[in-house]
């Protein structure tokens, strides 16, 4: 019931699916109509994916010359852009407890298992997770718009009740080579940001010290 329109939880045995930028074949209308998803749909689509044990493959419809157009040539510009930041934290990765934290859907329809064109943007308030050995990967879908104090928060890390998050001991984003400063407490793992973002779309904080397992 996440605003995933995928999956809602954690699959106990990896699984695959798939998705198109445009349509199932190539379309002409779709270029003149600027008509394309964005890559910011792709990035959130494959990050909820891979926080549920999930591999997402990606279609690009091509025209009778047999490469993409231009304008198809920007979107996937822009996924190798934010794949090139944030890939350590999708590849040969593995579920963390929980996919995520954030807020929640109404429950889809009746019947309706696969409801992409329902989906809206994550935004900052959208976490995501997944690990790699003891390392877990906190993806901050969006970030904070102007006027907004420029903090992360990541849930899933608060002291006190609940599960073990485990004593944080250091905290990096890719892309960002500067220190950062955070405190992990009672609402979670507060993390200041700098003044720019490292990628566009979601953000990715490596953190070392949490339980993973």
């Amino acid at each position: 019931d996440r605003e995933r329109g995928v999956a809602s939880s954690i699959s106990p045995r990896p699984w695959q699916t798939d998705t198109c930028i445009g349509v199932w074949h190539y379309h002409k209308k779709l270029y003149d109509e600027d008509g394309y998803t964005t890559p910011k749909f792709v990035v959130d689509m494959l990050v909820d994916i891979v926080s549920c044990n999930g591999n997402l493959m990606l279609n690009i419809p091509l025209p009778n010359d047999g490469m993409p157009d231009d304008k198809e040539m920007k979107v996937i510009d822009g996924i190798t852009r934010w794949m090139a930041v944030n890939s350590e934290g999708i590849y040969g990765t593995r579920p963390y407890r929980i996919p995520g934290d954030g807020p929640v859907a109404p429950p889809p329809a009746a019947g309706v298992k696969f409801n992409e064109s329902a989906r809206k943007d994550l935004t900052a308030q959208h976490v995501r997770y997944t690990t790699k050995g003891e390392t877990l990967y906190a993806f901050v879908m969006g970030w904070p718009e102007q006027g907004e104090k420029k903090q992360a928060v990541i849930p899933a890390l608060a002291t006190g009740d609940g599960p073990d998050p485990g004593r944080v001991q250091n905290v990096e984003l890719l892309g960002y080579g500067g220190k950062l400063n955070w405190k992990q407490e009672a609402k979670g793992l507060s993390i200041e940001l700098p003044d720019e973002k490292p990628s566009e779309h979601a953000v990715t904080f490596k953190i070392a010290g949490a339980k993973t397992a």
